[in-house]
């Protein structure tokens, strides 16, 4: 899966986040000590660690939900290496909109909403027409067994594995330069993690840059060219899946 291409596609170093819970007496919580992560196009990399190690927020900083108070967080746009840390609320946007995509735990979508309007939504944005658009979210809920059936109904009244894979067809129906995943496959059967793994594959083939939060490690070893350890908001070692 590793891509020979030259650079970064993420280049995030010496980060720093604090917490103050000002209703718990100003009790001061360290979510990210220093964590450095660097990923290359082409490449998948799995984070690891126990719980409230720190990997989901730092997929957030790597996205700019949450703004680190030290450190880079450099992503790959138009050529040139962003700063998150540091770019304007446009800038972060516009970094979203064409360079980084992001699969969450949960499928955040406008609640009237047909499941084939929410994925095709995320090709229009990009810039694919709405027809063409709707072609290929069709095929890629097919892809991810979700039936024709379902496709004018709003993901509201599905299951949680079948609304994780609508979540999923959102994202993967778009050529991401890079793609954060926090952990696609928890509420997923057997068939579709097999689906989602070869999407992956298929994505670095093409040259995407994927951070997975993955804790199942015959998957990891699927899917992943590198682990990256974090404990208590760092990052402790890097190793084969």
């Amino acid at each position: 899966m590793t891509s020979h291409q030259n650079g970064w596609a993420i280049d995030a170093s010496g980060l720093h986040k604090r917490f103050v819970l000002h209703l718990q007496g100003g009790l001061a919580l360290d979510v990210l000590r220093g964590a450095s992560l660097r990923v290359r196009p082409g490449e998948c990399v799995a984070l690891v660690g126990p719980s409230g190690a720190g990997k989901s927020s730092l997929m957030r900083a790597l996205y700019g939900n949450y703004r680190v108070d030290s450190g880079a967080v450099r992503i790959r746009h138009d050529g040139a290496m962003v700063d998150i840390a540091t770019a304007s609320p446009g800038a972060i946007l516009d970094v979203r909109q064409r360079s980084l995509g992001y699969v969450s735990q949960f499928l955040r979508a406008i609640p009237r909403l047909s499941a084939l309007d929410v994925v095709a939504g995320s090709a229009v944005a990009r810039g694919m027409n709405l027809e063409k658009a709707r072609r290929h979210a069709a095929a890629m809920l097919e892809r991810l067994r979700i039936p024709s059936a379902l496709h004018a109904l709003p993901p509201v009244t599905f299951s949680g594995g079948e609304q994780q894979r609508v979540n999923l067809a959102r994202s993967f129906i778009c050529d991401w330069p890079t793609l954060l995943l926090d952990e696609p496959t928890a509420s997923l059967d057997p068939v579709s993690r097999d689906c989602v793994c070869t999407l992956i594959a298929e994505a670095c083939a093409r040259g995407s840059a994927i951070v997975a939060i993955v804790h199942d490690h015959a998957l990891r070893a699927r899917i992943a060219d590198r682990t990256v350890l974090l404990e208590r908001g760092a990052t402790i070692e890097e190793s084969q899946p």
